[in-house]
């Protein structure tokens, strides 16, 4: 699969196997990553944006379930970032570095930087996805604002270590909950550990309607949707996401774009954020999420347990699959995750060249399959962990969508590359 606008890896043949000898499987392909949306869903929406209500009810669900002192929308993920960003930035004017992890998504970074604010890498733990401890410590120093937890696909880290850490330097917690909504540590809240959280509404993510939400735990960290205008309703693009996330569409969709992208002689990437993620730290009040998101949100939200344990079965029957398999390793969760969301599926390959491998194979038998912030390249003597993760990390869908013989076809490409490369 494509990655950041660069060419794809010369493919291989069609693993043995691979292709469906069950009537109508061609017809079918499985996105990487999904939430189903519903007509209802669409409707119920429609109707939440007429009442002009919506909004505000999806964002006291999230304050209610992370037991929040305050919250707000905006249109992109990245704006989100900013709006947390900006008013640490301005209760700690005498701090101006915000410690990353050096395996995430360049959101962080972008955001950083357009609010003029400096950021400093840290590398991961290879087994878990969780922040390197050691590495953090040794980066927290006098002009450390923030620390940043990524729950990269849901895997966290050992939450209360670093919120100790963070207090002990005079720094604040920043969790990215994108992939982590609804999920526990050490029975506590994901979202709950730090001084805010901020929550991803991208396309693949638990709630796919587009924007994000700053969520504060701290009374001196106050977030409103309050006094700012609201975007238009992304009805199109939602309607779309929940007619072309089904398997049987995705096909068509996955036909019709690769034919348009060679045209246009690009990846054309369609997003469900409703508005640019450009200028962050614009001075006009930032727009806030349609009452139509909301609705719709909302009702995503109370199926939330229902899909992730869709995803949890899924997840299971690949580590059942994989856990003994040379040529991969699947990741191990740390102890005290619960009601992880496993919101897609990763394998560490042994080689850059074997990951890339089974990336076209899947994606030659209709199982999206993707990458994994694939960039920027990484100095491997400062980062080793996080820069063998870049290169090496291929995920498989979790989605509801998936069903026992996606599974199955999922497995039997895997072991057919693996037996052909070794």
């Amino acid at each position: 699969m494509a990655s950041d606008g660069r060419e794809r890896a010369g493919r291989v043949a069609p693993a043995p196997g691979a292709e469906s000898t069950i009537p109508g499987r061609h017809y079918r392909a499985v996105p990487p990553a999904v939430t189903p949306l519903t007509p209802g869903d669409i409707a119920a929406g429609l109707a939440g944006q007429v009442r002009g209500a919506g909004r505000d009810g999806f964002r006291e669900a999230v304050v209610s379930m992370l037991d929040a002192e305050s919250a707000a929308t905006y249109t992109t993920y990245r704006r989100a970032l900013g709006a947390c960003f900006d008013a640490l930035a301005d209760r700690a004017d005498d701090r101006s570095t915000v410690l990353v992890p050096a395996f995430c998504s360049t959101d962080f970074r972008l955001a950083l930087e357009e609010l003029g604010l400096a950021y400093r890498r840290y590398d991961v733990e290879g087994d878990s996805f969780a922040a390197d401890l050691g590495a953090v410590e040794s980066a927290l120093d006098d002009d450390v604002l923030a620390v940043v937890a990524v729950n990269v696909l849901g895997y966290s880290s050992e939450m209360d270590v670093l919120a100790r850490l963070c207090r002990d330097a005079g720094a604040s917690l920043v969790e990215a909950l994108g992939y982590s909504l609804g999920a526990s540590y050490e029975g506590e809240r994901l979202g709950t550990f730090g001084d805010c959280a901020v929550c991803n509404f991208q396309q693949g993510k638990p709630i796919p309607v587009g924007g994000g939400m700053v969520v504060s735990q701290d009374p001196g960290l106050s977030f409103t949707d309050a006094g700012r205008p609201a975007v238009g309703p992304n009805v199109a693009t939602l309607a779309g996401y929940a007619a072309f996330s089904r398997p049987r569409m995705y096909h068509l969709y996955r036909r019709g774009k690769a034919t348009l992208d060679s045209i246009r002689g690009s990846d054309g990437r369609i997003t469900t954020h409703p508005g640019s993620k450009d200028d962050v730290g614009a001075d006009r009040p930032l727009a806030t999420m349609s009452d139509f998101q909301g609705t719709v949100a909302q009702r995503v939200l109370t199926r939330l347990d229902h899909h992730r344990h869709d995803r949890a079965r899924n997840a299971s029957c690949y580590t059942d699959a994989f856990r003994s398999c040379p040529g991969v390793r699947v990741v191990t969760p740390v102890d005290g995750l619960s009601e992880h969301q496993h919101v897609r599926f990763p394998l560490v390959a042994e080689s850059e060249a074997l990951r890339d491998d089974l990336c076209v194979a899947l994606e030659d038998a209709g199982i999206g399959a993707s990458k994994l912030y694939e960039w920027p390249p990484l100095a491997t003597d400062r980062f080793p962990t996080a820069s063998r993760l870049k290169r090496r990390t291929i995920t498989l869908p979790t989605h509801p969508f998936v069903d026992e013989q996606d599974r199955r076809t999922a497995v039997r490409v895997v072991r057919a590359v693996l037996r052909r490369s070794g």
